[in-house]
């Protein structure tokens, strides 16, 4: 039996394994569960871990505190425009954060029990059944920071919302609240605060009593259509971000120096 999921191999997540189910926690509720370049390098290597794992059968994401991830740090992507290798490496992370995604067979199911964005919530949307309390929200962000929508949204947010919408929230970085976000049909259901956990845990209990196979394959299926659209559209969207990153790094680091100051203002003001 191959067991790949060891917490001790992340610093990022916390993992715990129950009868066929792998829970994946994001713990760092101080920073409200932000990435940086190492911590952003684990998405990918867990997600793998959790298709290679015989003992799970069902993943289970969410996180720690107040928040389920706002991406990466402010820090990091003040260094993203200013070290080509770092950079050249988040390239290859973000594509593998989406392809393993795309490639895993067993269900995914997210908890998004507060705010999300960027990475962390491209990490909650690509799963396969997303539960959203009713006082979180969410935004790509991308945009704010005057970068381009690289991560997988141009991929997943057309293909959920239409291309319409996906241009109307991708082209702004407007949050959207959890009736906004389940009408678009960009999550599956809204529960009430506090309760996204307990029912994403019965949502992965479900699936764990459905037939492996038929699941798993029906899964297959259906994204062998994120995989064709992944296939033209995924690796020119990540290039376009890092370019927006290195081409425009002095507005980047404008507008992350005016994000960095509005949330200082609001944690003051709170």
């Amino acid at each position: 039996m191959t067991t790949a999921l060891d917490s001790s191999r992340y610093s990022f997540f916390d993992v715990t394994i129950e009868d066929g189910i792998g829970s994946v926690m994001i713990n760092r509720p101080e920073r409200m569960n932000a990435c940086n370049a190492q911590d952003h390098g684990e998405f990918a290597t867990i997600l793998r871990d959790i298709a290679a794992d015989d003992r799970i059968e069902v993943g289970l994401l969410h996180g720690a505190g107040r928040a389920f991830s706002v991406g990466a740090t402010y820090e990091w992507m003040d260094q993203l425009t200013r070290d080509p290798e770092m950079l050249a490496e988040l390239q290859v992370q973000v594509r593998e954060l989406v392809r393993a995604h795309i490639e895993m067979d067993k269900p995914m199911v997210a908890a998004i029990n507060g705010p999300a964005t960027g990475s962390g919530l491209m990490f909650a949307l690509l799963s396969d059944y997303v539960i959203m309390e009713e006082d979180a929200k969410i935004a790509d962000g991308h945009i704010k920071a005057a970068l381009a929508a690289g991560d997988g949204g141009t991929l997943i947010w057309p293909m959920a919302v239409g291309i319409t919408r996906a241009k109307r929230y991708l082209m702004t970085g407007d949050w959207i609240d959890a009736v906004e976000a389940e009408r678009i049909g960009l999550v599956t259901e809204i529960v009430p605060t506090g309760t996204a956990l307990a029912r994403a845990t019965e949502v992965a209990e479900r699936f764990r009593e459905m037939p492996t196979m038929a699941v798993r394959y029906t899964k297959r299926a259906i994204n062998q259509l994120l995989s064709a659209t992944a296939a033209t559209t995924l690796d020119y969207s990540v290039a376009l971000e890092m370019q927006t990153f290195s081409l425009g790094g002095e507005e980047v680091r404008k507008a992350v120096a005016e994000l960095r100051d509005v949330k200082s203002a609001r944690e003051r003001n709170a």
